[in-house]
């Protein structure tokens, strides 16, 4: 599989989402984390299953412009918030998302200061300091990307004709026609197929 997915990583500043990203690439965790100035990416993979998937994990600093930008062509969000954050602010920011997303609680060794469970939405806990959850974390988001890149990919292989009948995609091989004739007779009659698509 060549799809590489576009991990970013949102969040008010100082919220833990570098931290969280640090112990997931690097097993390391400082106390002195410097604030991100300039969003980047590190790029990694996951194994689920028998798959390899590769994501680009991007880290922004939580400036609400620069976090747009970066998010609008993602393939999964992990919304991070800590227990500062109100559930007035949660809302908000999850109102604007459309992709897969996990919403995650980070620093859970801190009691949360509000309900912060969304429905319909995977909410994780995770701590970058003791490292308690934090591949949970970017497995579960590469795993909704995955799903939904293979229902994606589904609805593109069968498309509907104007009479409602899904038409497969059906790859030609040579082998497959035993002379040249029977192979124009089937391309004639998919094409016709074809034209007859709304």
């Amino acid at each position: 599989m060549d799809k590489i997915f576009k991990i970013v990583l949102v969040g008010a500043p100082g919220c833990g989402k570098t931290s969280l990203r640090n112990y997931f690439l690097y097993r390391n965790f400082t106390w002195q984390c410097a604030p991100t100035t300039n969003p980047d990416f590190v790029s990694t993979s996951v194994v689920l299953g028998t798959r390899d998937v590769a994501m680009q994990i991007w880290d922004t600093g939580g400036d609400p412009i620069v976090t747009s930008s970066l998010a609008h062509d993602a393939d999964g969000i992990v919304l991070v918030f800590d227990s500062t954050q109100s559930r007035r602010a949660l809302d908000a920011q999850l109102s604007k998302l459309s992709v897969p997303i996990v919403l995650v609680r980070a620093k859970s060794d801190q009691p949360p200061c509000d309900a912060w469970t969304v429905d319909n939405v995977v909410c994780l806990e995770a701590c970058a300091r003791t490292g308690n959850d934090v591949d949970h974390v970017f497995h579960k988001i590469a795993e909704l990307c995955l799903d939904q890149w293979h229902a994606e990919t589904q609805s593109m292989v069968k498309r509907a004709s104007r009479h409602g009948d899904p038409i497969p995609y059906h790859r030609f091989e040579f082998d497959e026609a035993p002379n040249h004739k029977q192979c124009t007779h089937r391309l004639r009659a998919t094409m016709r197929r074809l034209f007859c698509l709304a």
